[in-house]
């Protein structure tokens, strides 16, 4: 039988003037690590566009 995967998405907002808040992404990324979920892709939104980490976990 083929491993099945359930999957999160968590949208981490800008700063005022752009860039993302370093704390609160590697926060978002422990909170998530502890809790079983493993970071699959992290594209960057650029600019002021929200950052979208996608992870996924074993079920």
């Amino acid at each position: 039988m083929s491993t099945r995967w359930q999957y999160q998405t968590i949208e981490i907002k800008p700063k005022l003037w752009g860039g993302y808040d370093p704390k609160v992404l590697q926060d978002t990324l422990t909170r998530e690590g502890l809790k079983g979920w493993e970071l699959v892709q992290a594209p960057n939104g650029g600019g002021i566009a929200p950052m979208l980490l996608i992870f996924k976990k074993e079920i």
